[in-house]
């Protein structure tokens, strides 16, 4: 769960995006994700740059935690996460045109997966291996060890395989595991069967 976040009263204070993430306990990346998908307010300075009303970040964070506590759509709903913004984007399109029915929503880190997770609810979780601060071991073994979240469907993913990486986050909890890169087609199949079983369940 985030954590409660409070704002003095007064004049607007505008934040950074770092300042924004660490508020959040999220990427800067996972900031500007929210902001390019319009759900985070924000300005954009003549060089650029997103500034977030601190009023705007405590509604939104406020929203996130509802989130959390309201029942999700029975919809299928999938998340993925991945440090590579190219390739998270194009992955979430994948599913979005092989499973329309199905509400997508996306991470950066694995700190992130983890928050997204408390609020989405997802039914598959598609995770990329290697991520900075908090890989896909231990979110695998942060999930599977909770009863609320050990149902969750997970398809690991990594560009590294060597060694015994593929026993290594199965033995975390995945139920299945792709290496980089993959044809499309597999990736669609793998998250489709992830998700007939976990609808199944």
């Amino acid at each position: 769960m985030p954590r409660r976040l409070t704002v003095k009263t007064g004049q607007p204070r505008y934040l950074t995006t770092r300042q924004s993430a660490v508020r959040l306990g999220v990427t800067i990346n996972a900031i500007k994700t929210w902001i390019r998908d319009e759900r985070l307010p924000a300005l954009k300075t003549p060089g650029g740059h997103h500034r977030i009303a601190e009023s705007d970040l405590l509604q939104f964070h406020a929203r996130m935690a509802e989130n959390s506590r309201t029942p999700v759509s029975t919809r299928p709903r999938i998340l993925v996460v991945d440090d590579d913004g190219s390739l998270l984007a194009a992955l979430r399109e994948t599913i979005e045109q092989v499973i329309p029915e199905a509400v997508v929503a996306v991470a950066s880190d694995g700190y992130e997966a983890l928050v997204q997770v408390g609020a989405f609810r997802p039914d598959v979780l598609v995770l990329d291996i290697r991520m900075p601060r908090l890989d896909g071991f231990e979110v695998c073994r942060r999930l599977k060890a909770k009863k609320e979240t050990a149902s969750i469907r997970i398809l690991a993913v990594t560009a590294y395989p060597e060694g015994h990486v593929r026993e290594q986050v199965m033995a975390c909890g995945a139920d299945d595991f792709l290496e980089k890169p993959f044809a499309i087609e597999k990736f669609r199949s793998r998250v489709v069967g992830l998700l007939a079983k976990s609808l199944r369940a």
